[in-house]
């Protein structure tokens, strides 16, 4: 049996709402009244102290007062009731609840108190719940509606799971306008006992839902998240407002959500293969085109249009997100011409420009554009009926002297044949269209799942997003060993710097980090540790020159700023000027002399550590620049080769990597390789706060550590 309790809370039998009255000002009533009204097939028992019925329904004056415990109980009362009443459903021997109920932690810290009660009380009876501080949960399948809103469509097909109440609660008329339906939504609140992950498992595994959407201030389980999200075998689309100060602010206040920085969750949602979009309607509208069409297999667009406007403005919105919109070819021209003015333009776009007669719009120019092999999903404007006519009505009722009604329905467009043609040809279809569902053209869209914009530039974003799920979809996702062996050799040197570690932080040594990169096979510059004049001449003959000299201690963290650097020694005589120069400014410190390792590409890797995630891995532009720069991107740990190969070509800077100004390509398998086996530094080695490898110099093609910075933290002197 799935051990997911919202397989449970999503399908009672039996629903009991406390709180719910014949005040229609008060929010558990208008959640009662939803509930009955949606077609809920189950039981629904108002529990209310004074009211004998709700609206008709025999009302209970307590929990204790009900024939049975429901499998599922509803709060929407005072906040310092929740507890009692939790605990009263406890003993009866309910074992789900939706605590709608704010003013828990995201108040401060009596409210947290508060929260934790309720969480001990659910742990002592088995229970799971979710909220508090929610506005409930949808589902159009059984149906199920305990929202604040009513339903007017049932069986969607997209999935939500929202740490916002309202964008559960309160747009089901604003998404019926747009076509948009839900399989099954959940407003997620402080998820004190369910969170945002729980949500993810369980509509990932739900067949009605085709696709899932998430509003997210922040993820409580990061790891568990990408290993949930990984699994899923259907689109994921995400936006995250978390990301600023503001953002993150408004989080905490709002349902008590400890946000990260938004790169970090640009790397998470990439290495997971979630769609990141930037607004809520984009979360709605695009996540609606990844559960109704399939995926686009390649870049290429075909652009149909009765205007040149839209056609253009699609085009360049194509363009500008890395779509193609190739010319088609003559054979291919030839025959969407025999359906075209001679003034429009059959190249692609295909511009009718302006059109009355829909037929080669809907019927002929899709199935050529679509069976020639030339492009991988289409996007048309301007396809109208009712809508258009409607406004002409007043000329055409005088000119015809015919009743509006007649002539409109007369006007209705034949769709049947268009509305198949994605699962006959499996490529996706998007509409642009300015008016609504007062056009009969676009109920049939929605009604159809086709889905539709009322913009042309919104189309190319989703067909974008069509055409990434498809290369997260198709690609290849292998997942990181977990069972990669810990060396021997770093395994000694970090036991013993543990065990002779006061409490706090250390830096090591550069030589001591770089023995550690090695012993995973990261390969770092030829050094070796002197503490003599002499043994520096003798290492610098058995390296060869040229040879770097720096001074070696934990003390000394940025050695270029500190002048202890000597790089490019060409002999003995260079070598005893720049050793004797670092004795004089640091006279206690060891001298690592390294090999010279030239190259003209610097890049840098690392490990970081942020509030509630696990180790993240770093990637980026290195050398002296890196702060100014600040192109690098973050995946979290552990990684698999696809998730370090995806970070080589996430950063802006990504074609220094290849053959550019006469180098050659960087051996891409033994970068991702240093990332990789970063990784498992951090997840072997959880007393490395942070690692910092820049630069990492390419000689010819091969990567060298030159660089390596290793921060070190142990608690009650590494005990």
């Amino acid at each position: 049996m799935d051990t997911n309790p919202l397989h449970q809370i999503m399908r009672p039998s039996s629903v009991a709402i406390v709180g719910a009255s014949n005040h229609l000002d008060k929010m558990g009533t208008i959640e009662y009244l939803n509930l009955v009204n949606s077609g809920f097939p189950g039981e629904v028992m108002p529990v209310h102290p004074t009211e004998k019925e709700v609206f008709g329904k025999k009302a209970y004056p307590s929990i204790n007062d009900l024939d049975h415990a429901p499998d599922l109980a509803v709060l929407v009362v005072p906040t310092s009731l929740v507890p009692e009443m939790l605990e009263d459903f406890g003993r009866l021997g309910t074992r789900y609840a939706v605590i709608v109920t704010a003013g828990f932690k995201e108040t401060g810290d009596s409210g947290r108190e508060l929260e934790q009660e309720i969480v001990d009380i659910a742990s002592r009876y088995g229970m799971r719940f979710i909220g508090p501080n929610c506005m409930g949960i949808i589902n159009t399948e059984l149906p199920l509606n305990i929202s604040v809103m009513p339903l007017k469509r049932l069986n969607g097909k997209l999935g939500l799971a929202s740490q916002s109440g309202t964008y559960v609660a309160q747009t089901l008329s604003y998404l019926y306008d747009r076509g948009v339906v839900f399989s099954k939504a959940i407003s997620v609140g402080n998820e004190a006992n369910i969170d945002v992950v729980d949500c993810l498992e369980y509509l990932g595994q739900d067949e009605s839902t085709k696709a899932i959407a998430l509003y997210l201030e922040c993820i409580r389980r990061p790891d568990r998240f990408l290993e949930v999200a990984k699994g899923i075998d259907k689109p994921i689309v995400a936006q995250y407002v978390g990301g600023t100060q503001s953002g993150a602010r408004s989080g905490s206040s709002h349902t008590g959500a400890m946000a990260g920085p938004d790169y970090v969750y640009d790397g998470l949602f990439e290495q997971a293969g979630v769609v990141r979009v930037d607004t809520i309607e984009e979360l709605y509208t695009i996540g609606w085109a990844l559960a109704c069409q399939p995926a686009s297999k390649g870049r290429r667009v075909g652009i149909l249009t009765n205007s040149g406007g839209p056609g253009t403005a699609i085009a360049n919105a194509c363009d500008k997100l890395g779509l193609e919109v190739p010319e088609l070819s003559e054979t291919t021209q030839s025959r969407i011409k025999e359906y075209i003015p001679p003034h429009a333009s059959a190249r692609n776009p295909i511009d009718l420009t302006f059109h009355i007669d829909m037929t080669p719009m809907t019927r002929y120019i899709p199935d050529i554009l679509l069976s020639s092999g030339e492009v991988d999903g289409l996007i048309i404007h301007g396809i109208m009926d009712t809508g258009f006519f409607s406004y002409m009505m007043p000329v055409i009722e005088k000119a015809l002297d015919a009743k509006g009604e007649d002539i409109l329905k007369a006007m209705e467009l034949k769709l049947d044949r268009l509305v198949e043609m994605p699962w006959k040809y499996d490529k996706p279809i998007v509409i642009s269209t300015f008016f609504g569902r007062e056009d009969h053209s676009t109920r049939t869209f929605h009604e159809s799942c086709i889905p539709t914009f009322d913009s042309p530039e919104k189309t190319a974003k989703a067909m974008y997003a069509l055409y990434k799920y498809a290369n997260r979809r198709f690609g290849s996702r292998p997942v990181p060993k977990e069972d990669y062996p810990v060396p021997e050799e770093a395994k000694d040197i970090m036991k013993g710097l543990i065990q002779t570690m006061d409490s706090g932080k250390i830096a090591l040594d550069e030589y001591t980090a770089k023995r550690i990169l090695r012993s995973y096979g990261i390969p770092t510059t030829k050094e070796m540790l002197v503490n003599s004049m002499d043994s520096a001449l003798g290492a610098a003959r058995s390296i060869g020159y040229p040879v770097v000299l720096k001074a070696c201690s934990p003390e000394i963290q940025h050695k270029t700023e500190k002048g202890v650097v000597h790089i490019n020694i060409m002999d003995e005589s260079g070598l005893k000027e720049a050793f004797a120069d670092i004795r004089k400014k640091v006279p206690d410190s060891s001298v690592l002399v390294s090999e010279m390792v030239k190259g003209e590409r610097e890049l840098m890797a690392g490990v970081t550590y942020f509030p509630g995630f696990p180790p993240c891995v770093m990637f980026g532009l290195g050398g002296i620049f890196t702060e100014a720069l600040k192109d690098n991107v973050f995946r979290v740990a552990p990684l698999s080769e696809d998730d370090a190969r995806s970070m080589l070509i996430s950063i802006s800077a990504s074609n220094v990597l290849g053959s550019y100004r006469g180098m050659d390509p960087v051996d891409s398998d033994a970068l991702a390789s240093i990332l990789v086996k970063l990784g498992y530094v951090s997840l072997h080695f959880p007393e490395i706060k942070e690692i910092d490898l820049n630069p990492i110099i390419i000689s010819g093609e091969r990567p060298v550590v030159a660089d390596a910075l290793f921060v070190v933290e142990a608690w009650n002197g590494g005990k």
